[in-house]
């Protein structure tokens, strides 16, 4: 787990409240016609446990190996960074598996030579567009670092990108909880914004929920259910009856003196 990424974390702290009527939370969502139980998507790998009804990120590989009985209208399906033949190919054959959308990962770009034996295979805009034409069902844009690629990937028509830090692993980036506001602000309205950055608990999720983040990917292995269970209890503390009460109002933002 990114160290530099939690420590990040803990810099936005919550205002704890206890005078309100909030007794029960309401965690429902719906993102891209997707009604979901909570803003939280699983990453999952062949073998793992699986919920019903969950929306999940799967690897593209097991989707098309027709070992996973998962593979479904639930399913994320997310490649590494390839050439754009392989791409368009791969991307065409998942969309006959009916699945949910589509992903690209971009953060495999991070171990590129001289740091690592990835390919280097950046996307431009016409890149994304014709993967998102070729799909004809959401693509989703995993690792995305910058406000500016944010841009890009609303521009060329996709329907989701997934915030996190690991794509400037190698050049001190921003945390995805930190990159988070601005790309935000940025595109916003125009695609869905989702957190990919680590996280320890449910508290955690609520600290991306709040500064913008439509829902939270997790990756790692903590249940569900315990997850759920500490973000309704967060939510609860901070006096928010469903996720439209969350908001950059929950997080302490002392004033200073400017003189």
């Amino acid at each position: 787990m990114n160290q530099r990424d939690i420590a990040a974390l803990d810099g936005y702290q919550f205002l704890p409240r206890g005078l309100h009527d909030v007794t029960t939370v309401d965690l429902t969502t719906s993102v891209l016609g997707v009604d979901l139980e909570a803003p939280i998507v699983l990453r999952r790998r062949r073998g793992d446990r699986v919920t019903a009804g969950q929306l999940a990120v799967l690897p593209a590989a097991v989707a098309l190996s027709g070992t996973d009985k998962h593979a479904s209208s639930l399913t994320i399906a997310v490649l590494p960074p390839l050439g754009m033949a392989d791409l368009v190919a791969q991307v065409r054959e998942l969309a006959t598996r009916g699945v949910a959308a589509v992903g690209l990962d971009l953060a495999p770009l991070a171990e590129s030579a001289p740091y690592g034996a990835g390919g280097w295979y950046p996307r431009t805009r016409e890149d994304v567009a014709e993967l998102r034409a070729a799909a004809g069902c959401p693509l989703w844009l995993f690792g995305v670092a910058s406000a500016a690629d944010a841009e890009v990937a609303a521009e060329a028509g996709a329907d989701c990108v997934v915030v996190s830090g690991d794509l400037g692993s190698r050049v001190a980036a921003p945390a995805a909880i930190d990159l988070l506001p601005e790309i935000v602000d940025a595109v916003g309205g125009m695609l869905s914004v989702a957190a990919g950055g680590p996280l320890r608990d449910g508290v955690d999720v609520l600290r991306y929920l709040a500064v913008g983040a439509e829902l939270v990917v997790v990756d790692g292995d903590r249940d569900p259910t315990d997850l759920l269970a500490e973000l309704s209890y967060a939510m609860r503390l901070t006096g928010c009856a469903n996720l439209g009460d969350v908001g950059y109002d929950l997080l302490f933002a002392p004033l200073f003196d400017e003189t």
